[in-house]
């Protein structure tokens, strides 16, 4: 059965979406989905807007570590999630060719796979939603 309590999550760095809400909800949002899914997979939601990306909330310190990688790399899934409108798989970091900067960053945190995924309403990308898994293979394509 799934435990579906809600965690707060307080560390610093946590960033307030809109002044007047409480900056600790897109962190729990991160929180509950790591939480949810098999494997517990750090999760990173990213904002975009006309200032580029914002991370706005993390499953924890650690995932907090990994997205701000979004904005240190320009060349990045992240990025290529929101110019594209689709979402990237990749299963192995020390496999892919592409952005081969980010990924080595990443791999020296010990990441080993990731999944990034547009967040679209109205046809907009709002921003992304990311998962990071120390594990090869940790997230697989819908058969």
């Amino acid at each position: 059965m799934l435990d579906t309590r809600p965690i707060t999550t307080n560390f610093p760095g946590s960033v307030t979406l809109f002044p007047n809400k409480s900056s600790a909800v897109p962190a729990q949002a991160a929180a509950n989905i790591a939480r949810l899914l098999p494997n517990h997979p750090l999760v990173g939601i990213t904002a975009w807007g006309l200032d580029g990306l914002e991370v706005v909330g993390c499953s924890d310190q650690q995932a907090a570590t990994v997205e701000q990688a979004l904005l240190e790399f320009p060349d990045s899934p992240g990025m290529d999630v929101i110019r594209q409108r689709g979402r990237i798989l990749i299963a192995d970091l020390a496999a892919t060719s592409r952005w081969r900067d980010y990924c080595a960053h990443l791999r020296e945190l010990g990441i080993r796979s990731l999944y990034c995924h547009p967040l679209v309403s109205d046809g907009q990308v709002l921003g992304l939603l990311s998962m990071y898994s120390h594990r090869t293979n940790a997230f697989r394509a819908k058969e």
